[in-house]
């Protein structure tokens, strides 16, 4: 129960810094000042960002982005024991997260029609 607690807690803390911090300086899309977040679902999903919301991005963004420091943090904190192993395991995780949970959220874009139609 405390890690659930302490997960909740992380969970909350990063995602409202991250909106803070991060999302409300990006207050709407421009082709020179694009988010990575949105450079790689444009790349590999073909979203079109002149479909999309970006104030609802910029919140789908800061959760997601909360998520997976939140689960790497408490994975790593709490079942992987030596420093190496909390290292490489932290990365390897990072990176599984990062794809799989822009993934998703690059099939709902795709589902949702916000593609480019002519790639």
């Amino acid at each position: 129960m405390r890690i659930v607690l302490e997960y909740l807690i992380v969970f909350l803390i990063i995602g409202i810094c991250y909106y803070i911090v991060i999302a409300k300086k990006r207050k709407k899309y421009s082709k020179n000042d694009i988010c990575i977040e949105l450079y790689y679902l444009m790349y590999v999903y073909n979203v079109n960002p002149k479909k999309i919301d970006f104030k609802v991005f910029n919140i789908v963004c800061s959760l997601i982005n909360a998520f997976i420091i939140s689960s790497v943090y408490i994975v790593v904190l709490y079942l992987v024991k030596g420093l190496v192993f909390q290292i490489v395991i932290g990365i390897v995780l990072l990176l599984l997260l990062i794809i799989i949970c822009y993934g998703i959220l690059g099939r709902i874009y795709i589902k949702k029609g916000k593609v480019l139609k002519n790639v």
